[in-house]
């Protein structure tokens, strides 16, 4: 059983074969498509972070003052919106204020604890 060699003759004749030929040169215009379709995929993605990050919006506006002191310990202080709720632990009980944002002026107080009241 030998195998018989091709002869050089006969590889370059297969190898210029116009059906071989049509072949690679298909093969070659999908592979720049391909190529074309993934560059695009990776700008619109690459536009899509730089667009993000030039977009981000600012620090929020700074508001100043003073809000007056309660008698205890501070316990916490959360911003949301536009309000600022501020909890005071006193021997008392515990206070919460809230503040209008604003106008940095009281809007609600809440008294928290006091003496116990007998339940039914």
């Amino acid at each position: 059983m030998s195998q018989t060699q091709p002869t050089p003759a006969q590889t370059e004749t297969d190898a210029a074969d116009p059906a071989s030929e049509a072949v690679v040169a298909r093969m070659r215009r999908i592979s720049v498509i391909s190529f074309l379709v993934m560059i695009l995929g990776v700008g619109s993605v690459l536009a899509v972070i730089v667009y993000r990050l030039m977009t981000v919006p600012g620090p929020g506006t700074v508001v100043s003052g003073a809000i007056p002191a309660e008698p205890g310990r501070l316990v916490s202080a959360v911003s949301a919106e536009n309000r600022l709720t501020v909890t005071y632990q006193a021997e008392s009980g515990a206070t919460i204020v809230i503040y209008d944002l604003k106008t940095l002026k009281e809007s609600h107080r809440i008294r928290v604890g006091g003496p116990q009241v007998p339940r039914p």
